[in-house]
């Protein structure tokens, strides 16, 4: 499957005048406590120590948060063709959104105005400015989290996230140092979390120029290193597709491409795949390595058992290529 994510639906980022993009695998929101009401929000990353009525209030913005975003999120997917091609729907929805989203905005600033070092609310406000967009109000406030709970890996996780969106969005790779440093200190603070391993390991993929100069590594040893990072990950969560087949897509950053490592990593996201989509994507990878080595019956059985609408398009030109390539023999794994 892709690697880069978003946030929320592309719709809904023209619609707020961003782009959105989370590059990185799941932030905070999906790794949290689900037994513990305090942890229904992203970024937080510590359990609470605040007096009862302080927290009584966070957990009211947590819901309030959660809430409104999953409700933005239904009103986009409810009919987002024609959101597209009315002007005057769009904009409606866009106010609606605004108006949604500000309501939230304005209780995050409230409960701060009255507690200014709560850490939690620092990070979950942080992360709620991602949503709309407000990235340098979101640096601040995760930076800020960061000074009141220096050991809190989640929050020096989530100032990476952020800052490697902003790169991928902007082509500006200056900050590329201060990404890998906080990925570098949340693996140090919780080095049995495959998250933030599996997260460095992208960002080295992705930045492996500046990676290199940063770490003064050579390219090849950054490509090793997120190789190693994202296998670890793996090793502390096994059954991790996504973790699986990133661990894939790291071969192909080695030239010349190993064949026969990559083909088997393929092989087992294939078998840790859950859904028929993420099945047709490892098998769609196994085809096209395979077409690499001029391995075409082999790469014509993968396809083969590629079904997933969303792939046709990919699938068939894949198949034309074989058909129009010449008959070669077959390269060595």
């Amino acid at each position: 499957m892709p690697t880069i994510r978003v946030i929320l639906p592309i719709l809904f980022i023209a619609l707020v005048g961003g782009n959105g993009c989370a590059w990185i695998k799941n932030t905070t929101r999906s790794s949290t406590q689900k037994n513990n009401p305090a942890s229904i929000h992203p970024a937080t990353g510590i359990r609470s120590s605040t007096p009862r009525t302080e927290e009584s209030e966070l957990q009211n913005i947590f819901i309030a948060d959660n809430t409104a975003i999953t409700e933005v999120v239904k009103w986009i997917e409810e009919n987002p063709a024609l959101i597209r091609s009315n002007s005057n729907r769009r904009e409606r929805l866009a106010q609606r959104i605004r108006i949604r989203l500000d309501r939230v905005r304005k209780m995050y600033l409230a409960f701060l105005e009255k507690h200014p070092n709560n850490a939690r609310a620092r990070a979950a406000y942080g992360s709620f400015l991602t949503h709309i967009d407000d990235q340098q109000g979101a640096l601040r406030e995760l930076k800020a989290s960061a000074k009141l709970a220096p050991f809190n890996a989640a929050v020096h996780n989530n100032i990476a996230t952020h800052l490697g969106t902003i790169a991928v969005e902007s082509g500006r790779h200056t900050r590329v140092g201060e990404v890998l440093e906080a990925y570098q200190k949340s693996i140090q603070l919780a080095p049995r979390s495959p998250l933030y391993r599996h997260n460095y390991a992208i960002a080295l993929s992705l930045f492996q120029k500046k990676a290199a100069a940063h770490l003064k590594l050579t390219p090849r040893e950054v490509s090793e290193e997120a190789l190693k990072q994202i296998t670890e990950a793996l090793q502390l969560d096994p059954n991790n597709f996504e973790i699986a087949a990133d661990l894939a897509e790291t071969h192909h950053d080695f030239k010349p491409l190993p064949h026969e490592q990559t083909l088997a990593a393929w092989k087992h996201a294939a078998k840790l795949a859950t859904t028929e989509d993420e099945r047709s994507w490892a098998e769609l990878q196994m085809a096209i390595v395979n077409i690499e080595i001029n391995h075409f019956d082999e790469a014509k059985r993968h396809l083969g058992n590629v079904d997933v609408k969303i792939y046709a398009k990919l699938k068939q030109r894949l198949l034309n290529a074989i058909e129009r390539t010449p008959k070669q023999k077959p390269a060595k794994p």
